[in-house]
């Protein structure tokens, strides 16, 4: 062998061991369904579910429970649905939905709150004049092809609001919050 030959092979050798390294990482890799950084903590859907998962899901947690209100729904790992439902004395009853939102898996489980979560519970139902069904429609309107992960009716500047984490058709995040009993838009943030 010559010398440029051994020269030409160190070279290949060298360039094979260093990318044969750039695979390994002291991190986890991650999970199916998702996409990392690799100096960021956030993570977002490789497909958001379809919007239509989100309602059924909603609506089969909230038959498990007469008379109940949903408050708040997420999706799990998995594609599962995380789903609370407030009844009327406030008391929140977690389930876990299938990910094709026809089947309550888990629940519906009661929580143990204080009376003072309990009452703030009753005070967001009684001041929330869109249900989740009509949040979901606003917001949608408000991020055109989008799809929610996250939807949770709570406080914002002393104003019963719905809060979602809506991703656009690009798989782009926006933390969209409207007026849970007018429905007007007060924050539409893409992250």
């Amino acid at each position: 062998m010559t010398r440029r030959s051994r020269v030409g092979t160190a070279v290949i050798s060298v360039a094979i061991v260093a990318l044969a390294g750039c695979g390994i990482s002291e991190k986890p890799a991650a999970k199916s369904g998702t996409t990392t950084t690799s100096s960021a903590s956030w993570h977002r859907p490789a497909v958001p579910p379809d919007p239509q998962t989100l309602l059924r899901a909603g609506a089969v947690a909230v038959a498990a429970v007469p008379s109940s209100t949903l408050i708040f729904i997420t999706t799990e790992q998995g594609g599962t649905w995380k789903v609370l439902a407030a009844t009327p004395d406030g008391t929140e009853q977690a389930m876990d939905v299938s990910s094709d939102g026809v089947t309550v898996m888990v629940g519906p489980t009661p929580k143990n709150e204080s009376d003072a979560d309990k009452a703030k519970d009753r005070a967001r139902v009684q001041a929330a004049r869109l249900d989740y069904r009509a949040a979901v429609d606003e917001m949608l309107a408000m991020v055109p092809n989008g799809s929610i992960t996250e939807l949770n009716l709570g406080d914002s500047n002393d104003t019963t609001v719905w809060q979602a984490d809506v991703w656009d058709s690009y798989i782009v995040e926006h933390k969209v919050t409207i007026n849970a009993a007018s429905g007007e838009l007060v924050a539409n943030t893409q992250v």
